[in-house]
């Protein structure tokens, strides 16, 4: 496949591979995650840059680009979620709670996207979706449609049978305004009284605890398989996009869905 093929090759840096191998993927408490979450912060990359000049490495480049912003979301909003709850400012660190797992599904999602690219080199359907995830808007014009929110969460549940959406609709109870995220909360009644009183229920407080420091510690237990998929899998997709150029295939299947 030429010379443009020894060029295949995404190394992580020293650090990072020294926390995958030394990290596993839950933890034992919310403070434990947050601690390792600040390892994975010093992966950060401060700029994607393409390997080469060549339109081989477009598709994969743009969604490496989002897969960064993405990552960048997702610390924000697991540290926003951990100072709220350390504020016991409880409701507003389920909501962000909440948008952190969607985050950390939309860069799983891709992967699952490059392993599809891998198995059918079907391109079409690869820049189709990395431009509905990265473009993506809500009926505006000029735009691309969104995808569902819920295609993200499904796509990590496979692998966790049925739990990790059970997990993001049990989050969502608390993000609306419906019984979890109001009563269940904020108020205890009196049975003998018939007197509400308002302030956190004791026990609504326990229970959506729990729900943030197990969000936190799942969302960031992800990281690791994560990036183990991806370091697994881009070389292959690379290799696809690379052999459908040499066959002339690749500008026609890339630009269709531009």
């Amino acid at each position: 496949m030429g010379a443009l093929t020894r060029q295949v090759f995404w190394p992580a840096p020293d650090f990072c591979r020294y926390v995958l191998n030394t990290r596993e993927s839950m933890y034992k408490n919310v403070d434990e995650a947050m601690s390792n979450l600040a390892e994975w912060k010093k992966c950060r990359k401060e700029k994607v840059e393409p390997r080469v000049k060549n339109m081989a490495y477009r598709p994969t480049f743009n969604a490496e680009c989002f897969r960064e912003a993405a990552f960048c979301r997702f610390y924000e909003l697991a540290e926003s979620t951990f100072e709220l709850y350390t504020l016991n400012f409880l409701v507003g660190a389920g909501v962000t709670a909440r948008s952190a797992q969607e985050t950390i599904a939309a860069i799983w999602f891709i992967n699952s996207k490059l392993e599809h690219l891998t198995k059918t080199k079907d391109l079409s359907h690869f820049v189709q979706s990395m431009k509905r995830l990265s473009l993506g808007w809500s009926s505006v014009e000029g735009f691309p449609e969104k995808n569902n929110v819920l295609k993200y969460i499904d796509s990590v549940d496979k692998i966790m049978d049925g739990r990790f959406r059970q997990h993001y609709n049990m989050l969502s109870e608390y993000a609306h305004p419906n019984y979890s995220g109001m009563l269940g909360v904020y108020s205890q009644a009196n049975h003998e009284t018939l007197e509400v009183t308002f302030g956190f229920n004791p026990h609504g407080q326990r229970v959506l605890k729990n729900h943030i420091e197990s969000t936190l510690m799942i969302c960031i237990g992800l990281l690791r398989p994560i990036q183990e998929g991806y370091e697994k899998i881009i070389n292959e997709a690379l290799k696809v996009c690379l052999e459908l150029h040499e066959q002339g295939r690749l500008k026609e299947q890339f630009y269709n869905q531009i």
